[in-house]
């Protein structure tokens, strides 16, 4: 091969987005990170992107900060994405290569699942506020009447 038809192979070459991963658990307000590997033979810019699976109504302003990265030309760039589950429910997170020139791909879909953060259960707090005064002022008569 010389290298006129190396040069057009890499142009005419597909882009490629991949993920590391193709599922996360986490808890609410928990940071994540997910890994793309983009192949593309030119410049372009690769964009991440949050779907709630629920139907609910997701800010991605609100899960991440670097919502863009750029990719130079030619060979394999590795892109880490971190953000943080900010919603409790199913999500699908992606990233999308927009080259300079063709179409848009979009990389699979990592399935995040984000459990609702437990909150202490206070029915019973008025009970134990009012049962311990009353049970350690009790002890503290028992104690004074004993040594007397």
């Amino acid at each position: 091969m010389n290298i006129l038809d190396l040069l057009a192979t890499a142009l005419l070459a597909n882009p490629t987005v991949t993920m590391n991963q193709d599922q996360l658990t986490a808890q609410l307000g928990q940071i994540l990170t997910v890994e793309s590997v983009i192949n593309s033979p030119g410049a372009a810019i690769v964009h991440l992107n949050v779907v709630s699976l629920d139907g609910v109504y997701v800010d991605l302003e609100d899960w991440t900060q670097d919502v863009t990265q750029p990719v130079p030309a030619g060979g394999e760039t590795q892109l880490d994405w971190e953000f943080q589950a900010v919603n409790p429910g199913h999500f699908a997170v992606y990233v999308v290569l927009i080259p300079r020139n063709g179409s848009l791909v979009a990389g699979p879909a990592v399935h995040v699942t984000v459990a609702p953060r437990q909150n202490l259960d206070t029915s019973g707090a008025l009970a134990v506020a009012i049962a311990v005064p009353v049970l350690l002022g009790a002890a503290t008569l028992l104690s004074h009447r004993r040594t007397r």
